[in-house]
């Protein structure tokens, strides 16, 4: 078998941020680099375009004040003026602050006034969310991403207009040491508690490079984007890295399935990074098109799928070429291959796109690492795990049990310098000898793969002592049609020791009607909650009694989530319904 090493591309090297731009406008300079959907047709930029334009943003900022290290926020959807403005603001020698534009109007005036972003790049969309922004004393500029700002109400700027001035290259930029500060971003996270993560040119670097050795991306490879480029794993693995390696990046229209689809076959995508629950759903969307095609599609596709079964154990991949034309009809012609990050993927899904010829990749990692310390390598997938670390990545698990679970540590140029005005914070998850802790819990088979078993906050201690991991129980009630989202909490033991396996369940509710209406009523909210007492129970039967759902209840609206579409955990109690 050839090593790892092998595989790996040739290192390309790093250097600061503020020189991405002219590096691969160096290289690249006529190829396209974006392109956005507008008026019926895609709206192109190139590589040496977008580098003529970064630098007129950045001789005006420096030109309004931006000096060393002044903070510079942007709040806006994905397109290429938010990305213009990102590689600007390192050109001009400052700190990028990134904005969940899914925040409520408190958390972001948070973070604009915790960072002390100086300026404030807003696109006309989520002006609504920052309705008194002036009143934050340290901003003293606001300019509007993509329209006039006086339809807006604000007095200040606007990017077109900036693009438009003549400003020559009177400005000298400052040459970036890689272990300046480069971002600041502030997660939006599960627990309720939001800080600022502060990320180095260098951390940022380590991981573009890590990840241009293991993909083979090139000139030919289109990137589609669809997570929010404000998130690390977008901004890293879909912005940044595809820059890096001469990529091309089409900005979805929407996240409507039709819109993705049309995206796709619209400009050859070649790759997509995404979530689990972005997955998952194309994965049930395309079994539910084949369902409604009638029982000769479902036969036939089940047909094949047994061919790809049985090559597997001959080890031969034979669904590239038997679903070549089920790719094509759904809009996957071109693509090379999914990456899933942001939270545990279901091996299923992953199994299903394989089996299908396309490679779903996952990986593993925290805003901390930069994001990704882990990633199954394309030539060897193990889909129950999230692969071996990334070239210059360190992990050992600490404290294992008998098992071998334990935290996941973690080192390398890819690990943060800290939180932003928070030194006791970033004491707690640093060891003395430099590991990071990332707060997750897994195990590291024989090969060097690691599997993640889940959050240590999240883990649940029953009364008999035993440890429960939640995301263990949700993976098997996720394997139910009937449940689209579930929660598994613990609730105090009326001892007072140890908790109860409990679970809050969020219904596919458009499964339990069509359920009904084959049995010809109308479901009553007992029939949804006995129909689901029923699922929980057989999905729970090859799981040890002490995981078992001791009480549950049926939600009626979807879990609140982050905006990369993690459930916010802190937000839900062990109020449950009892099952008996």
């Amino acid at each position: 078998m050839d090593s790892y090493e092998s595989h790996l591309r040739p290192d390309k090297g790093m250097f600061p941020l503020s020189e991405l731009i002219e590096r691969s406008a160096r290289e690249n300079g006529d190829a396209v680099v974006m392109r956005t959907w507008q008026d019926g047709c895609y709206d192109e930029i190139t590589y040496s375009e977008l580098l003529h334009n970064v630098k007129k943003v950045a001789v005006w900022m420096v030109k309004s004040g931006i000096a060393e290290n002044s903070k510079v926020a942007i709040l806006g959807e994905n397109s290429p003026h938010w990305s213009m403005v990102y590689l600007a603001v390192q050109m001009a020698g400052g700190i990028v602050v990134p904005v969940d534009r899914l925040m409520p109007e408190a958390g972001i005036k948070h973070i604009l006034t915790d960072s002390g972003a100086e300026m404030l790049f807003v696109s006309l969309k989520y002006l609504s969310s920052v309705s008194d922004v002036k009143s934050i004393k340290n901003l003293k500029k606001v300019v509007c991403l993509n329209n006039d700002p006086d339809k807006a109400g604000v007095d200040d700027f606007a990017l077109p207009d900036i693009l438009n001035l003549e400003m020559g290259n009177s400005v000298e930029f400052r040459t970036r040491n890689i272990e300046e500060l480069a971002a600041i971003l502030y997660t939006s996270g599960t627990t309720g508690f939001s800080k600022g993560v502060m990320l180095s040119h260098k951390n940022i670097m380590a991981n573009i490079s890590s990840g241009a050795r293991l993909f083979a991306l090139g000139t030919s490879d289109t990137f589609l984007s669809v997570l929010p480029v404000h998130h690390v794993l977008e901004a890293t693995c879909g912005f940044l890295t595809p820059i890096y390696c001469g990529c091309s990046i089409t900005y979805a229209r929407s996240i409507k399935s039709t819109d993705l689809i049309a995206d796709m076959r619209g400009s050859n995508v070649t790759v997509m990074v995404g979530v689990p629950l972005l997955f998952e759903k194309m994965h049930a969307g395309i079994e539910r098109g084949i369902k409604k095609k009638g029982t000769k599609a479902k036969v036939l596709f089940g047909g094949l799928m047994n061919v790809v079964k049985v090559g597997e154990k001959l080890g031969k991949n034979l669904g590239f070429k038997l679903f070549k034309s089920v790719r094509a009809k759904a809009g996957f012609g071109t693509i090379r291959f999914f990456v899933s990050g942001g939270g545990p993927l279901d091996p299923n899904t992953a199994l299903f796109f394989n089996r299908l010829g396309i490679k779903l990749l996952q990986g593993f990692g925290l805003t901390e690492t930069s994001p990704i310390t882990h990633a199954n390598p394309p030539w060897r997938l193990k889909h129950a795990t999230v692969g071996p670390t990334i070239p210059g990545v360190d992990c050992k698990i600490d404290e294992p049990n008998e098992k071998g679970v334990g935290e996941i540590l973690l080192k390398g140029p890819n690990i943060f310098i800290g939180y932003y005005k928070n030194e006791e914070a970033t004491r707690d998850v640093m060891t003395e000898d430099g590991w990071f802790r990332s707060g997750d819990l897994g195990m590291v088979h024989s090969d060097g793969y690691l599997e993640i078993k889940g959050r240590l906050k999240n883990m649940l201690v029953t009364g008999g002592g035993k440890n429960v991991y939640p995301e263990e129980i949700e993976h098997f009630l996720n394997q139910s049609k009937f449940i689209l989202e579930p929660l598994v909490v613990g609730i105090k033991r009326d001892s007072g020791f140890g908790e109860d396996v409990a679970a809050l369940i969020f219904p596919d509710y458009e499964q339990v009607d069509s359920h009904f209406e084959e049995l010809g009523k109308k479901a009553t909210t007992q029939d949804v909650f006995n129909l689901i007492k029923t699922e929980i129970k057989e999905c729970q039967q090859d799981l040890a009694e002490y995981k078992h759902i001791r009480q549950f209840r049926v939600m009626e609206n979807e879990f609140k989530k982050t905006s990369t579409r993690k459930i916010k955990r802190f937000m839900y109690d062990g109020d449950m319904v009892s099952m008996n």
